[in-house]
């Protein structure tokens, strides 16, 4: 054939009536460091259809096989016996955690989610029998897994393209399949040197806080960034809307709340700390704002034509009054980096979080003239080219911030599809409730950063404490003291410690609430430091292999078949040599770990060894102790407990790093 690889076609006629394909090909998914071959298909009708919108692709399972993957998922690991729909949405608020799930719905449609919901589309799984399936097609699909001998897949168009991908472990088909979606680059070195805390308020608070860290804390050095989500100004909702503390979508700094901008970020640099901000890629109308402003945004991408259009041929008006800007318009996106360049990176800042990319409505004019159904997906992907092309753009003229390179910038995506790790710096899991529960709460931040990394997310993180607070006359959920204690313990095996105050910041319990608590999360930031030299060279493996760095047991143990029968949501690698348990049920001070059998472990805090027979073991972990154990023998493990002896964090106990502090606990 005429095709780079050859290929077998089958001809024939749908039902008798639609002609239509079915094509193989063994491509070379080769990236010059590493050779593998893909099977890719295609199944197509090959005329227009006045009767047909979907294909049905149907093939047979075994019985004991168990499906992983899917993006980020938050309930379940192991999709066999469900129906799961792939679509990129808001996650909703309670996924189905009653009654507030069934509240929500009932003020808006939908908006409480269910256990399948989430911000990523990707339609990849990987098996326990070492095979691995990805559909490249953009459309919605359904993978419906409930026959434990059939694999059925439903996609919204009559083209569908594919690829079969198989290895010798899950972790090879992990390697395989990133050479499709692409690898994630190691974060820059200060990211790793300490907390990113979550503020806002204002210059002064900003400052005050800061001082404050240092006078309780004792220093600042354990303090690598400041993230500052309201650098454009606060506004606050209210009923009808959901209630909350929400920003001005006008993507320049709030001169009123923030005075002297760029004076206040080289203020904290030279104390070491980096500035972070936010943006996303929707515009709000702040003509009404009520402080002054230098430009109007939404104004200006009104009288360009840059917003997003719906079915209709308006101007798209979605989440909170705003609108999208439409960035396969070649102008818009360009107009929009612009401003990524001027208001932020010029300015100093170095990384930022760039929110959403689940918006584009399936009925929207676009100006590229794309079909809606298939850009829905794509836009996540060029959001965060969009982010990248900022970057790169602002170091060849020249305007990084002062001692900043390109790769020192980091900006953390939570939308994405099977093409977003090659664009992505970082990812976080969203906006989870501040709850303690599995269907939104702490429990499933666990279950999603595992299975984030099943699907080429290799570096990913949370919002410490989580996002949504509800604050309703019929329900409430604010953060407790413990959820955070406990919430940070998780934090500090992840990619970066961040805190986020969350949606109702008076309401939460925050790092500095009590100097209990600050001490409690700068410990936590001790433990993040102290196992940074081999997240180091886990994120090179990540560049190098796309292996992720939290891993499911099966990446380390394949041959063992209870890492795939076994209920193994809650606990995690960290490569191969850590193993962390996260006490994720309120009031627990036990947790129970899984250990493979074969295997032998020392609990980092108590210096046990226990010897793996697969079987469940119980282990306390105190607030203070989270559970974590290194495999016996490692250097890695040696070093992390040398590390934390360095910093007195296993002397004679759990010492909190302050006199006034009163808590201490003594094995």
């Amino acid at each position: 054939t005429k095709d780079a690889y050859p290929r077998v076609t089958f001809v024939g006629l749908l039902c008798g009536e639609e002609p239509f394909e079915m094509w193989f090909a063994a491509i070379d998914a080769s990236d010059g460091n590493e050779s593998a071959t893909h099977l890719q298909f295609g199944a197509s009708l090959t005329s227009p259809s006045t009767v047909y919108n979907q294909l049905v692709l149907t093939y047979p399972c075994e019985k004991d096989e168990h499906f992983y993957g899917f993006g980020n998922q938050y309930t379940q690991l192991d999709m066999k016996g469900q129906r799961l729909p792939v679509f990129l949405m808001e996650q909703g608020v309670g996924r189905g955690l009653q009654p507030l799930t069934l509240i929500l719905d009932l003020e808006v449609p939908g908006a409480g989610g269910t256990w399948y919901t989430t911000y990523t589309a990707v339609p990849f799984y990987l098996t326990n029998y070492q095979r691995a399936f990805l559909l490249e097609s953009l459309e919605y699909a359904i993978f419906d897994l409930t026959n434990k001998e059939l694999v059925s897949i439903t996609l919204n168009t009559t083209n569908m393209v594919g690829r079969i991908i198989t290895g010798d472990s899950p972790l090879e088909l992990v390697q395989s399949y990133t050479l499709f979606s692409g690898r994630m680059a190691p974060l820059p070195q200060w990211v790793g040197l300490g907390a990113v805390l979550g503020l806002q308020g204002g210059t002064n608070v900003v400052m005050e806080t800061i001082q404050q860290v240092k006078e309780v804390w004792g220093n600042l050095s354990d303090v690598a960034g400041v993230w500052l989500q309201d650098w454009t100004g606060q506004r606050n909702f209210t009923a009808p809307d959901f209630p909350r503390t929400g920003l001005w979508w006008n993507w320049e700094v709030d001169s009123t709340h923030y005075p002297n901008w760029e004076d206040m970020i080289g203020s904290l640099q030279s104390m070491g700390i980096k500035t972070l901000t936010y943006i996303n890629p929707m515009l709000t109308n702040i003509s009404k704002r009520g402080t002054p402003y230098q430009r109007n945004y939404y104004q200006e991408a009104i009288d360009n034509h840059y917003f997003v259009l719906d079915g209709s041929g308006n101007m798209w008006a979605g989440y909170s009054n705003s609108s999208i800007v439409d960035l396969s318009n070649t102008e818009a996106f360009n107009w929009f980096m612009e401003i990524i360049i001027e208001n932020m990176v010029s300015t100093g800042v170095c990384g930022w979080m760039a929110d959403f990319g689940e918006s584009i409505p399936l009925d929207a004019r676009l100006a590229s003239g794309d079909p809606p159904t298939s850009y829905h997906t794509l836009f996540p992907s060029i959001w965060g080219q969009l982010n990248a092309y900022a970057v790169g753009n602002a170091s060849l003229r020249g305007l990084l911030p002062q001692n900043c390179s390109a790769q020192d910038i980091v900006y953390f995506m939570r939308s994405g599809n099977a093409h977003s790790p090659e664009v992505a710096r970082l990812f976080w899991l969203g906006d989870q409730l501040v709850s303690w529960d599995r269907d939104d709460g702490l429990g499933s931040a666990v279950v999603g950063l595992i299975s984030s990394g099943l699907s080429g997310y290799s570096m990913i993180h949370s919002d410490i404490g989580g996002y949504t607070a509800i604050d309703l006359a019929v329900i409430k959920y604010y953060r407790s003291k413990e959820l955070f204690l406990r919430w940070s313990e998780l934090a500090a095996f992840t990619l970066m410690f961040r805190t986020h105050l969350g949606s109702l910041p008076l309401k939460n319990w925050q790092f500095n609430s009590d100097t209990q608590t600050l001490a409690h999360f700068f410990n936590m930031t001790i433990i993040f430091q102290s196992w940074g030299f081999y997240r180091q060279a886990l994120m090179e493996e990540a560049q190098a292999h796309g292996w992720p760095v939290i891993r499911h047991m099966m990446l380390a143990y394949p041959n063992d078949p209870l890492v795939y029968t076994e209920d193994l949501r809650f606990q995690f690698l960290l490569g191969t040599e850590l193993l962390v348990a996260p006490v994720y049920t309120e009031g627990a001070s036990i947790v129970k770990v899984f250990l493979p059998a074969g295997t032998s472990w020392v609990h980092v805090w108590s210096g046990t060894m226990y010897e793996g027979i697969g079987e469940w073991v119980d282990m306390t972990a105190p607030i203070g102790y989270p559970c974590v154990l290194y495999r016996e023998g490692s250097m890695v493990g040696q070093q992390f407990v040398a590390n934390l002896q360095a910093r007195k964090l296993l002397a004679g106990g759990w010492i909190y790093r302050h006199s006034t502090m009163h808590a201490r606990i003594n094995r």
